[in-house]
């Protein structure tokens, strides 16, 4: 009876464990998919940026030519 209550004891520690760990990768993906998000805004403005300095360059071209 004592052998069993000791393993029963071990196993809901092992199951804490895995809850616990369960848990801190959660939180872990929340954050990553967080800093992904940031990420594309990131990537998103800096792609317009790209492109009205491509627009620029190219009016400035344009200017250029005619003079």
């Amino acid at each position: 009876m004592i052998k069993a209550s000791n393993e029963t004891d071990k196993q809901q520690n092992i199951v804490k464990l895995h809850e616990q760990s369960m848990k801190t990768l959660e939180h872990e993906i929340l954050n990553y998919r967080d800093e992904a998000q940031k990420q594309r805004k990131i990537i998103f403005q800096l792609e317009k940026e790209r492109d009205r300095y491509i627009n620029e360059a190219s009016e400035l071209k344009k200017k250029v030519k005619h003079v």
